[in-house]
């Protein structure tokens, strides 16, 4: 489970941000997870109470915000969710698009004291 390193390194670099920010204490955290990012939200969550504790983010909130897969098709500019129509546009079948979104792993948020 990759997802343990990663809440690691999330982590770090929420203590770090607050220290620098003199914060005392991390009240909220808010990630984007896209759909392609190879992370699964649960897990992140699951992993969140075990990496923060004894941290500057224990007792923390984690929120989660998932991105759609969305690409737009290089062939007729239709905008479409990559996984829910099988990596194809839903107008003209074409496979030749460009990702939009999907792929963010990204510490939106920090709610700070």
């Amino acid at each position: 489970m990759h997802e343990l390193g990663i809440m690691q390194n999330i982590v770090e670099i929420a203590q770090d941000y607050a220290r620098r920010s003199n914060a005392e204490k991390v009240l909220k955290i808010v990630l984007e997870v896209g759909k392609l990012s190879g992370v699964v939200p649960e897990a992140l969550e699951f992993c969140f109470s075990v990496c923060t504790k004894g941290t500057l983010l224990e007792g923390a909130e984690l929120e989660i915000e998932r991105v759609a897969s969305l690409g737009v098709c290089k062939e007729c500019g239709e905008k479409f969710d990559l996984v829910d129509n099988d990596f194809s546009c839903p107008i003209c079948k074409g496979k030749n698009w460009n990702m939009i979104s999907g792929r963010e792993l990204i510490i939106k948020e920090l709610g700070v004291i």
